[in-house]
């Protein structure tokens, strides 16, 4: 299981990632890189299913 910390920080990065996807469009035309916006896309879709594999692992 996950200790309260992780819980936390998986939950303040996808509210972040949330926030991040829906401003997308207005980050692109503010001139930020679309590598940028890409990433920062992939790496809040890649939290979750790091935070369930590692669940899983551990509960074995």
């Amino acid at each position: 299981m996950l200790g309260q910390r992780a819980i936390k920080l998986i939950a303040t990065v996808l509210a972040f990632g949330m926030i991040a996807g829906i401003g997308a469009p207005y980050l692109l035309q503010a001139g930020f890189a679309l590598w940028t916006v890409l990433l920062l896309v992939l790496v809040v879709l890649a939290v979750p299913v790091v935070a369930v594999l590692y669940s899983e692992r551990s509960r074995r």
